[in-house]
């Protein structure tokens, strides 16, 4: 008999774990439902201005593409790019962090990460390279 009193308390605990952890998977699906789709980065971007060291860059930028898409799993925020250009292309791979606003790129052995900014149409770019600030604007196309 003496057992039986502990019973209710050892269920009540039982009960509260599972309760908890409930919550707790719900709380991890809404902070990851976020998608690239949602986030606007899919799709092919065009550069359109770059600027270093607050000077921008009068070249022609005529050429210069990034195509972003998904990988295998649509519902995280990593994906697969192509960078071209005139003499060059680039395949990789890239996650993006919304919540501190970066994405990292990673290809040919290489890691990069650059703070980014969509808003509508463009997407803005902005990282060190040999100590110089450059910041680039990429217009999405159609």
């Amino acid at each position: 008999m003496r057992h039986l009193k502990f019973f209710p308390v050892l269920f009540l605990s039982i009960l509260t774990v599972f309760s908890s952890c409930e919550k707790d998977e719900e709380k991890v699906e809404t902070e990851t439902s976020e998608n690239l789709e949602q986030l606007g980065i899919l799709g092919q971007w065009k550069l359109e201005t770059r600027t270093i060291n607050g000077i921008t860059d009068l070249s022609i930028q005529c050429c210069d593409y990034i195509i972003f898409k998904p990988d295998s799993e649509p519902d995280n925020l990593k994906g697969e790019f192509t960078a071209s250009g005139v003499g060059y292309e680039t395949n990789g791979v890239f996650e993006l962090n919304p919540s501190n606003s970066i994405i990292n790129f990673d290809y040919d052995n290489s890691q990069k990460s650059y703070e980014f900014q969509i808003s509508d149409n463009l997407t803005t770019f902005t990282y060190e390279d040999n100590n110089q600030e450059i910041i680039e604007d990429w217009r999405k196309e159609e």
